[in-house]
């Protein structure tokens, strides 16, 4: 469920539920999300904020996080996802805190994007084992703590897949090559970002 649109399709799926999941012989009912789409909580806003469709017999509208694991049901036509999963979550996941939280960054100065805190939780949008290039030989580039350093989460369009984003600029890369140098890349793609002004070692708007 990392790529987002898996986690937008989940939504468009219907969905067997077992009353006792652990009985074989449980009764089972088909669900489907049972919300409209003028609700703030719909299938792209759930998506982005790191949720797929998960219902069980009991939640039928419960979502869980495709990182962190955090379950959440119950939804009114004016609940955010960003805001409740960054609410709930901050603490205990990466998602929440780059992703949901990026309102905060406005007045908030412990969210710098150079700062270690920020740092440590893009790179964990990369898992232990979902970024292709770690432990390749010659990729020493674009390992994905270099990914982090240079401002971007992970944002596979599917499995193996190496796309990534900043999130301040809204710039995805992929196609990695070995040589490639993603802070330097995206300086020259979007050179006026808040981030790459931020960088150690990058050049300054002008240069």
């Amino acid at each position: 469920m990392q790529s987002l649109q898996t986690r937008i399709d989940s939504f468009q799926k219907t969905k067997r539920v077992k009353r006792y999941p652990s009985k074989p012989s449980s009764s089972t009912a088909s669900v489907k999300w049972p919300h409209p789409p003028d609700f703030k909580a719909n299938a792209t806003t759930l998506a982005e904020a790191g949720f797929y469709f998960s219902p069980s017999w009991d939640d039928r509208d419960s979502v869980a996080c495709f990182l962190c694991g955090k379950e959440l049901s119950d939804w009114d036509s004016n609940d955010d996802p960003f805001e409740i999963h960054y609410t709930k979550c901050q603490n205990s996941c990466a998602w929440a805190v780059v992703r949901c939280g990026l309102i905060e960054d406005l007045d908030n100065k412990k969210r710098l994007p150079s700062s270690k805190a920020m740092e440590k939780a893009r790179l964990e949008t990369f898992g232990k084992s979902w970024w292709p290039h770690d432990g390749e030989l010659g990729h020493g580039a674009t390992t994905s703590i270099k990914m982090a350093q240079a401002g971007f989460v992970y944002t596979p369009q599917a499995a193996g897949d190496d796309t990534v984003t900043c999130l301040y600029c809204n710039l995805s890369l992929g196609g990695w090559e070995a040589e490639d140098d993603p802070v330097y890349g995206s300086y020259l793609l979007v050179p006026t970002t808040f981030l790459s002004l931020t960088q150690p070692g990058t050049p300054s708007a002008g240069q």
